[in-house]
């Protein structure tokens, strides 16, 4: 590795790693390419995805520099970030990382990039997991400083993932039981989640700021399923937040046409508390929570089109529904029977494909118009 991160790299050149083999240090690649010759790290040959472990300073790759596309490699045990990238319009797609505190981070002033098709797997590592001590006084020390357990971290702003699949984030933690999400955003805005799955993980997605701000982040066609046991028990889906507390608020977050599935005792699919904005949305969703399926308050937000199936805290807009969702088979399968109250319950969507990339929307009921199903997953009707 040291004579890799020697050589002062060019725009247009291709660093390529043999399949099958593993390196231990870091990459570090500090230069930048353009949008026409990007700089492009990736594998060739056959067997296994190239793999870096025991990353310098804790990144097993460390992109600093813009247009630089990382393709095809895998991160393990890296310390703290399996993939970190802290410059701009930068490309990772077809990684895979595992068993480090951060699978992958767009960092702070980590701007415009593009995450596709990457595996991210028990990124389970708590970087900071400590004992607090008068917790719930002035005197509080060490209350609230757990983190870690994130498969992408994300940091900044514009940034685009899709076709991820994350699971196994979800830790022991002192100070919140539980910990570590899909796509943990803190400080970024203005971030794209969508067609992505995330399977027993603590959380999909929590959003929140210090300094700065977690506005305009959106959700669309994104399955969450937490269905893994004690250590699902209180999975929760979406948690934004308001005025009330040093992390919020989270303004203008929306999340719509995704399917969240929880069955811990304690599980929510979607928290917005703590005055949820008004500039807040939540629609055409299929939320299943056993403790709440959505909990906000405020005022002022738009709520519609959702399919909630578990306890509310507030009167639901007359598009939405607390029928059963009637999936295929829950949970191994959350696509739509035939008979779900989700079919065709939304209108129109932005988007022109569902998750599995069929055309949305579809005539899912047979009535001669086409509209938008709620959830991730649009009805293909068989006859009309």
């Amino acid at each position: 590795m040291a004579k890799i991160n020697a050589v002062v790299l060019k725009a247009g050149d291709i660093v390529s790693f043999r399949r099958g083999h593993t390196w231990t240090g870091g990459i570090v690649s500090n230069q930048s390419g353009t949008s026409a010759a990007p700089i492009t790290l990736n594998g060739f040959g056959s067997g296994n995805a190239p793999t870096i472990t025991g990353g310098k300073s804790g990144n097993c790759i460390r992109i600093n520099g813009n247009y630089t596309i990382v393709d095809g490699l895998r991160s393990v045990a890296c310390g703290y970030a399996g993939i970190s990238v802290t410059g701009d319009r930068n490309t990772v797609k077809n990684s895979s990382a595992s068993g480090n505190a951060v699978g992958i981070k767009a960092g702070s002033g980590s701007d415009f990039g593009k995450y596709t098709g990457n595996a991210l797997t028990n990124n389970n590592i708590m970087n900071v997991n400590t004992v607090g001590s008068n917790c719930g006084t002035a005197q509080a020390v060490n209350c609230s400083d757990d983190s870690g357990s994130s498969g992408v971290l994300i940091n900044g702003n514009d940034n685009e993932f899709s076709g991820n699949t994350v699971s196994g984030s979800n830790s022991f933690s002192y100070d919140f039981n539980r910990d570590g999400a899909a796509f943990e955003i803190y400080n970024g805005n203005r971030n794209i989640i969508h067609h992505n799955v995330a399977k027993d993980n603590n959380n999909f997605s929590e959003l929140g700021k210090s300094s700065g701000t977690a506005d305009g982040n959106t959700f669309r066609y994104n399955s969450v399923r937490s269905t893994c046991g004690a250590n699902c028990s209180e999975a929760k889906g979406l948690v934004a937040r308001g005025t009330g507390t040093s992390f919020g608020p989270t303004n203008g977050t929306i999340f719509e046409f995704n399917t969240v599935y929880l069955n811990g005792p304690r599980s929510q699919a979607v928290v917005c508390h703590a005055g949820c904005p008004s500039s807040t949305v939540i629609r055409a969703n299929i939320l299943v929570g056993v403790k709440n399926s959505l909990w906000i308050n405020g005022s002022g937000w738009t709520e519609k089109q959702n399919v909630l199936n578990g306890p509310i805290n507030f009167a639901k807009n007359s598009t939405s529904t607390t029928a059963s969702a009637k999936f295929v088979n829950a949970p191994t399968d959350l696509h739509l029977s035939s008979s779900s109250p989700a079919i065709d319950r939304a209108g129109s969507s932005l988007s022109v494909l569902d998750l599995d990339g069929r055309p949305a929307p579809q005539d899912g009921d047979c009535n001669g118009t086409a509209a938008a199903d709620s959830g991730a997953y649009e009805f293909d009707p068989p006859n009309c």
